[in-house]
């Protein structure tokens, strides 16, 4: 008998994840032989804005998400008997080196469809984080002092900003007020060489001109070791109020200082 599974995914302390940061793909499997009953990727948007959209919904106990326009995988499945099952998700797509996987299991019972409300609904915790500066294996002359810049946002692809009253794209909330505030992340580079750590660089919200960009944080390496050498930086970003963390890591290659007379070289 057909039974459908409407798998919906959202971010932790976020909105569904859409098309527009990859959706996520979702593998529904029996929980005790491992067999591959359903998968394929999430499809539609990050769900309602507004007051009345999944950011501003105020909820009793059993009341379900605001799921109008939110992305989903519709599983059918072909059951003889009940079956305990294991839907998981791996996401966001479009940012795979932040990607994360939730999973939970079900009993289904054939033709009783779990597609009202909620639906099969997975939370997927963690941040979005990029290292943008300096892209991974990068290597120059000597330096004596080093820019990074990391890009941090919520795994549904929404923007960390200031309050601005600027309304923008997934985030036109309530009263257009901004949930996510640079002050509310800690952001922070790690410089390691030989696994020794050679300094921590505090990362601030920088705007980028001439336009503001959202989640963009900095910070300046200002010790770097005058003979170089090779270095690994590893940026997290934490959000204090609900511990959702994200990595990245990039290496570098700094060379000695150039001989006199000569000049120095970079390379990409």
């Amino acid at each position: 008998m057909q039974t459908q599974i409407a798998v919906r995914v959202i971010a932790k302390d976020g909105k569904f994840l859409g098309d527009d940061i990859g959706g996520s793909y979702v593998t529904v499997r029996d929980a005790m032989t491992r067999e591959i009953l359903a998968q394929g990727k999430t499809s539609g948007g990050s769900g309602l804005n507004g007051k009345g959209g999944v950011m501003c919904v105020a909820l009793r106990r059993g009341q379900p998400l605001p799921t109008a326009e939110a992305s989903q995988f519709l599983a059918t499945l072909d059951l003889t008997a009940p079956r305990q099952i294991e839907v998981s998700a791996y996401g966001p797509l479009a940012a795979r080196g932040s990607a994360n996987t939730a999973s939970a299991t079900q009993w289904v019972f054939p033709g009783k469809d779990i597609t009202a409300g909620d639906g099969f609904l997975l939370e997927l915790p963690g941040l979005i984080c990029q290292i943008v500066n300096p892209p991974t294996h990068f290597a120059t002359g000597s330096l004596k002092e080093l820019c990074i810049r990391a890009n941090v946002a919520m795994m549904c692809g929404c923007p960390i900003e200031p309050k601005s009253g600027v309304t923008r794209n997934c985030c036109d909330l309530c009263d257009d007020e901004q949930p996510w505030l640079p002050h509310e992340f800690e952001v922070m580079a790690i410089v390691q060489s030989g696994g020794q750590t050679v300094d921590q660089v505090k990362l601030d919200f920088v705007p980028i001109p001439p336009a503001p960009t959202a989640g963009q944080f900095e910070g300046i390496w200002k010790t770097i070791p005058e003979n170089g050498g090779v270095f690994e930086i590893t940026v997290y970003a934490y959000q204090k109020a609900n511990g959702n963390t994200g990595v990245d890591v990039a290496t570098l290659v700094i060379g000695p200082p150039p001989c006199k007379d000569q000049p120095s070289q970079a390379r990409a």
